[in-house]
């Protein structure tokens, strides 16, 4: 297995706006104002080619703990 490459640090500031922004609540428990950021960016890749993925930043509820990753070139700062 090949070892992951080090990721840029996630700008948190870019993201919480673009949450504000749109008003993206949790499709779990509906919570607005909820959502915590990841500061690292990760990859979601095809299972048929790990050259192939996106790359994404991790939110999560605070108040039920689900995760649900935001496409990394859809945030805007």
């Amino acid at each position: 297995m090949a070892k992951a490459a080090a990721v840029a640090g996630v700008d948190v500031a870019a993201v919480e706006e673009h949450l504000s922004r749109y008003v993206v609540s949790c499709p779990l428990c509906k919570g607005v104002g909820q959502l915590g950021v990841a500061h690292e960016q990760c990859r979601i890749i095809s299972s048929t080619d790990a050259k192939d993925g996106i790359a994404v930043v991790v939110v999560m509820c605070k108040r039920c703990g689900y995760l649900m990753p935001l496409a990394a070139d859809q945030i805007s700062g």
